[in-house]
């Protein structure tokens, strides 16, 4: 489920991460976007890489350009790798208006599924495999994905967050490894 609220910052957003996935691919780590208005050391968006030469840079900036220049609004992008945690801390902590929204949208969410999971792993405005939300399952049939969807669509009708869910089986320790890393690095300051 991913729903989009269509403003020139969140279409921007969602252009310059398409942009950045499909030039970037393996290299890219994470895209964290912030409000239009917050920034971290004068920006409002973290490109985080497995490496930084010249062809990302080249890359980057080419994608951020596109979409300033298509958009009434400024993609600041900060470059950097996975190993940068001070920066990546830094956005992390960085409020935006929907924090306390996404919060909220998800613990509703989490009470409407929790009885069908094995575990969900929750993000917040981080998205990894465009998801905010892994929702592991013992077994993934149409019930248990008809119930998640319902809550899923339900909840992001309901808060200015959108739940975006990716739904696997307790098998892919791999996902879940990846998602509970990027969780624990995001929330281990607070």
């Amino acid at each position: 489920m991913y729903r989009l609220v269509v403003n020139q910052w969140n279409l921007a957003l969602h252009e310059f991460s398409s942009l950045l996935l499909t030039s970037l691919k393996d290299n890219l780590v994470m895209i964290i976007g912030l409000d239009e208005d917050s920034s971290v050391r004068d920006s409002n968006v973290l490109v985080v890489v497995k490496k930084v030469d010249d062809q990302v840079r080249s890359l980057v900036t080419r994608a951020a350009i596109a979409v300033n220049d298509k958009y009434d609004c400024t993609i600041s992008y900060y470059l950097t790798t996975e190993d940068d945690r001070e920066a990546i801390e830094l956005f992390n902590r960085a409020k935006t208006n929907s924090d306390y929204d996404c919060r909220e949208a998800f613990n509703e969410f989490y009470n409407m599924i929790k009885n069908y999971v094995e575990d969900v792993v929750f993000l917040g405005n981080i998205y990894y495999h465009d998801s905010n939300v892994l929702v592991v399952v013992k077994n993934i049939d149409d019930k248990v994905r008809s119930i998640i969807a319902r809550a899923a669509i339900a909840v992001n009708d309901k808060y200015d967050c959108t739940i975006s869910y990716y739904l696997t089986e307790k098998e892919d320790e791999g996902l879940v490894n990846a998602f509970k890393e990027i969780r624990n690095s995001i929330f281990r300051s607070y």
